[in-house]
């Protein structure tokens, strides 16, 4: 993908630093080049001759704008405010420039890629999608899930996390700092009256978990809107993630009932991490839920023997159960951890210790480290 050109008019000079080093040393390298203009003589003079196509940013201070700048072709207009405002000024988003600047970033590229009428800004990564299952509540799909996508982020891949859970636990997204706007339901709305705002619309409200480091959706839904979302609405917000192009790995944390949504993501991942624990009645219930998957036709068999990849959770060092009933080869298995017994503070799942090793000894795992995916199991 070309690059989009930035045309930023400003006098700050500690802010216009500080963009220009964010730019050049984040993943926006690859979206954005940027020409910076301190002087209206200057700035109006680059605008009055260009012929590319441009972002062009411009501080309040140098409103009142000349006619030339509304009637040149460009990409999108938007000004910088040094304060917060609470309303954009008819068609053009007034942003405050002092706020994190992956955010403010994200606001331009969705913004554009909202009205623009040539192509979208996006990446060009391919991504996994990646499901976290388990047949039976309480396993733990939650810990491995975002241990997971702190492993995969932390060996350089960039990771979206989905909860689509029916009760999810807001202390993983209160403990990131996330605002209490419900981002995920509006996600939800834009889905459902226009996709390609939708897929716009992922810059604007992701989010990165400040602990973790994966991107995410902050804001939890209440459990009817979860009841409604059909199999479409599923297929919708993840294809809107993957036409991004920003993400190697696009990472599902599922309900363990077989709802509209986990159906959908169920078809629609490359890859099953189903977890199970030494249980006689939990195996016994993961090998029905394998048997009904089947029945309803949400897997093939070829699909279940390619996608599935059995985990042993929750592991104490020896099994009372044999796991080979189950038909399917397990994976690796991740460790009891006695301090998760019970929770006090977040800073305590959220440590990297043994279980996040474990996970990232996962032969599977290493595979996608390493930039590739594989059919190893084991």
């Amino acid at each position: 993908m070309s690059k989009m050109k930035l045309v930023l008019l400003e006098q700050d000079s500690y802010f216009i630093d500080m963009i220009s080093s964010y730019i050049r040393t984040s993943d926006y390298a690859e979206t954005f080049t940027m020409s910076v203009f301190t002087t209206k003589e200057q700035g109006f003079s680059y605008i009055g001759r260009t012929q590319e196509l441009y972002i062009l940013l411009v501080n309040e201070s140098f409103m009142p704008l000349p006619e030339l700048v509304f009637r040149q072709q460009h990409g999108c207009l938007i000004l910088l405010s040094n304060t917060r405002v609470q309303a954009d000024i008819v068609e053009y988003p007034v942003l405050c420039k002092y706020q994190p600047l992956n955010q403010l970033l994200s606001h331009i590229v969705s913004h554009f890629n909202e009205f623009t009428t040539s192509r979208m800004l996006k990446g060009n990564r391919s991504s996994e999608v990646i499901a976290v299952y388990s047949a039976v509540g309480g396993s733990g799909k939650t810990l491995a899930a975002v241990h997971l996508a702190r492993e995969l982020t932390f060996k350089g891949k960039r990771v979206f996390y989905l909860n689509f859970e029916q009760l999810p636990s807001p202390s993983w997204l209160k403990e990131a700092g996330a605002e209490s706007e419900n981002c995920f339901s509006r996600m939800l709305y834009y889905g459902k009256t226009d996709p390609r705002v939708q897929s716009a619309k992922v810059e604007r409200y992701k989010r990165k978990h400040q602990a973790m480091g994966f991107d995410f959706f902050p804001g939890i839904s209440d459990s009817a809107e979860m009841s409604e979302m059909t199999e479409l609405d599923t297929e919708s917000i993840i294809k809107a993630v993957l036409a991004t192009g920003g993400y190697d790995c696009i990472l599902l944390d599922l309900d363990s009932s077989l709802y509209p949504r986990t159906l959908a993501s169920l078809k629609l991942s490359d890859s099953v991490l189903w977890l199970v624990i030494d249980d006689r009645i939990h195996l016994e219930k993961t090998m029905l839920q394998i048997r009904q998957l089947a029945e309803k036709e949400v897997l093939s068999a070829k699909e279940v023997s390619q996608k599935l990849r059995l985990v042993v959770n929750k592991y104490s060092g020896s099994m009372k159960n044999e796991v080979a009933a189950l038909e399917f080869p397990v994976l690796g298995y991740l460790p009891y951890i006695p301090e998760w017994k019970a929770i006090g503070t977040m800073d305590v799942l959220q440590a990297r210790g043994v279980f996040s090793e474990s996970l990232a000894a996962l032969s599977w795992l290493a595979a996608r480290q390493q930039g590739g995916q594989s059919n190893v199991v084991g």
